[in-house]
């Protein structure tokens, strides 16, 4: 189902679809499409004042995870760590007023709708991502499958920022002006191994399924890559499991990406592309396109 939300000057349009492939029996992927604000609840007021209050919208959170771990562990592992990351989020993010002092060490700005500083946000998203990771490791001990794990990657859009926090080998573009970009790096053997011999033979096949990086699957901490990107009224953001890209190239996803169709009918056609080149794994994908309001 498609999501419009109003942030300051844009509205935010997105949809989300996941599919288990030709090949695989379950699906392990997980996305998650949400808007943050802060709510208030009126438990007893004088007559008027009683039901939900919400405030504007803070910022627009999209998020996709890749399972690991066999015997539905996979499964269990990508839910829990957007869960968890989506949890982390709500309480510490959006309300940039009441923490900005604590990260930056000044007070905070008394201009509404302060949010902060760019180090803060970087900060706090590496931390969701360490938080998703313990919330994978304790969960899988709790379920007798200790080497589970999931790749993830966030999206937050605080207009007219974009951040990208991630782990593993889901991926995020930006269409802007014309150009595709991959604000994401596979966190696998076969990437690692080009980035350090640029000019040696192409890796084999197999390294690409080969995670260094990555949530609950090793006793060892993720390390979370974090970049920003300014954004402009009318690009279009995609995170999107391997699912997709084993099969459909970045030309194949810009020529999409570029089609005045909805976002929802955009994804269900990359979704398409995936199965008809193979359909060898997961698919899943969220577009969000951001319009001038």
């Amino acid at each position: 189902m498609a999501s419009v939300v109003k942030q300051a000057e844009v509205t935010v349009e997105a949809a989300g679809l996941t599919d288990v492939g030709h090949e695989r029996e379950a699906n392990e992927d997980a996305f998650l499409i949400a808007t943050l604000q802060r709510t208030m609840e009126v438990h007893d007021a004088s007559p008027g004042a009683h039901g939900w209050f919400k405030g504007a919208p803070a910022g627009t959170l999209l998020v996709v995870a890749d399972g690991m771990g066999g015997q539905g562990g996979g499964a269990v592992a990508s839910r829990t760590a957007v869960n968890a990351v989506a949890d982390y989020l709500l309480n510490v993010m959006p309300w940039a007023k009441a923490s900005e002092a604590n990260v930056t060490g000044r007070p905070p700005a008394n201009e509404p709708g302060a949010r902060l500083s760019q180090t803060g946000v970087r900060a706090q998203l590496s931390s969701a991502l360490v938080a998703g990771d313990a919330q994978v490791k304790t969960t899988g001990a709790q379920t007798n499958t200790p080497h589970m794990g999931t790749t993830l990657t966030i999206a937050l859009v605080l207009w007219p920022a974009l951040y990208v926090a991630h782990v593993g080998d889901t991926r995020c573009y930006l269409l802007q002006s014309g150009t595709l970009w991959r604000l994401t790096t596979d966190h696998n053997l076969a990437q690692r191994l080009a980035d350090e011999s640029p000019h040696s033979v192409d890796p084999p096949e197999y390294l690409q399924s080969i995670l260094w990086n990555s949530l609950g699957a090793t006793s060892e901490l993720p390390v979370p890559e974090v970049a920003k990107k300014q954004l402009e009224p009318g690009a279009t953001l995609l995170l999107c499991s391997d699912g997709l890209n084993k099969h459909v190239s970045d030309e194949q996803i810009k020529s999409v990406l570029e089609r005045p169709e909805s976002c929802a009918a955009r994804a269900a056609r990359l979704v398409e592309l995936a199965n008809a080149g193979g359909g060898s794994d997961n698919v899943t994908v969220v577009v969000a396109q951001l319009r001038g309001a």
